[in-house]
């Protein structure tokens, strides 16, 4: 631990304005911008074309910038934009309901009415970040199947633009987080919204709802890989998943993708039976438990931006204390360093610290 002079600042939240408090090279080890430089649009948006993920920025400019970021942080709830996601969100679902009644009575759905609705969702948030933050503060799930559904379209989506998927793709993407767990609609409510442990008959028909969603859209005018991914989203890479136990190269991407969205939401999103998990604990028991289960380039890259996605963001530790992300490391994604007060938190040394919560 030790005193920071600069403060680490996501590439996603750099301001015109902000000083560079070091050197800035791109992977190949040409230098892009010079200690000093006041960044303005045009810098910023060469940072971005290189791909860089964060700059260190002087600590004069980046300390009225965290106190910025720890107001805004803590009333995201008041926040205009916020108001007209929960808005279109909520309009979604009932729309998404409507589409998905339809598609059970065997009416085509245009693709893209149905990416309308996560794509009118997402047009109210500024930046990636804030849908984040936004689907974080969502607290009310009275209906886990169609908010899940919204939840890993909008996921699928920005999962899509990180993997620099095509814009046809992306959509194609987006629809396939949408209509994910269509099947479950075929499942008996008692069963679905169980709040205990479902015994063995009951678990063995939630997992037909992935067969049952192919069959739904089976006969519908939708691209193959949407429906492909309906069918294998729960498919592991080494033959472990359901409902064909097939591996690897047999799955399909859309597929593997979606997969990746889904865990990640069921586990950051409050069910009947226990509260949410924190981001970075979700991102711990994706490095613990799915390697060799998800696909390692799809997985690596969701983390990584996930993770990077929280930098400059405050938390609170196990300790009760609060603190300021300020490092992501990039081998233990789920230890950042955290800064409290003035003193430097490498999470990655110090292993019986946790952060338990974004706030």
């Amino acid at each position: 631990m030790a005193e920071k002079l600069s403060q680490i600042v996501s590439i996603v939240d750099l301001k015109p304005g902000m000083i560079l408090a070091e050197d800035v090279f791109n992977s190949v080890g040409l230098r892009l911008l010079t200690k000093g430089t006041k960044l303005n649009e045009r810098n910023i948006k060469k940072l971005n074309m290189y791909d860089i993920d964060y700059v260190l920025i002087d600590e004069n400019i980046s300390i009225k910038y965290k106190q910025q970021e720890e107001i805004k942080s803590k009333s995201i709830k008041k926040m205009e934009e916020f108001r007209r996601f929960k808005k279109l969100y909520d309009n979604g679902v009932d729309t998404l309901k409507d589409y998905i009644n339809d598609i059970g009575e065997g009416k085509n759905i245009k693709i893209s009415k149905l990416f309308s609705i996560s794509k009118g969702i997402i047009s109210t948030a500024k930046t990636k970040r804030d849908v984040f933050a936004f689907l974080y503060n969502l607290k009310d799930n009275d209906d886990y199947t169609y908010n899940h559904s919204i939840n890993v379209s909008l996921l699928c989506n920005i999962f899509g633009q990180w993997l620099n998927f095509t814009e046809e793709d992306i959509e194609k993407l987006t629809v396939a987080g949408l209509l994910h767990d269509i099947g479950k609609t075929k499942i008996s409510p008692e069963i679905l919204n169980k709040p205990g442990k479902l015994n063995k008959k009951e678990f063995e028909e939630i997992k037909k709802h992935s067969i049952y969603g192919f069959r739904m859209l089976e006969d519908i005018d939708i691209d193959k890989k949407i429906k492909l991914a309906v069918l294998m989203h729960h498919e592991k890479e080494d033959g472990s998943g359901y409902p064909l136990g097939i591996k690897s190269q047999q799955i399909e991407d859309f597929a593997k993708i979606v997969a990746i969205a889904d865990i990640y939401d069921a586990m950051t999103s409050n069910r009947s039976y226990r509260e949410k998990f924190c981001p970075f604990k979700v991102i711990e028991t994706f490095e613990i438990e799915s390697y060799g289960k998800l696909d390692t380039k799809f997985l690596l890259s969701f983390l990584k931006n996930i993770a990077y996605n929280y930098l400059n963001c405050w938390v609170r530790l196990s300790t009760g204390e609060e603190g300021e992300i300020v490092f992501i490391n990039p081998q233990h994604l789920s230890r950042p360093i955290v800064r409290i007060d003035n003193t430097m938190v490498d999470l990655k040394e110090e292993s019986e610290l946790s952060i338990e919560e974004i706030i």
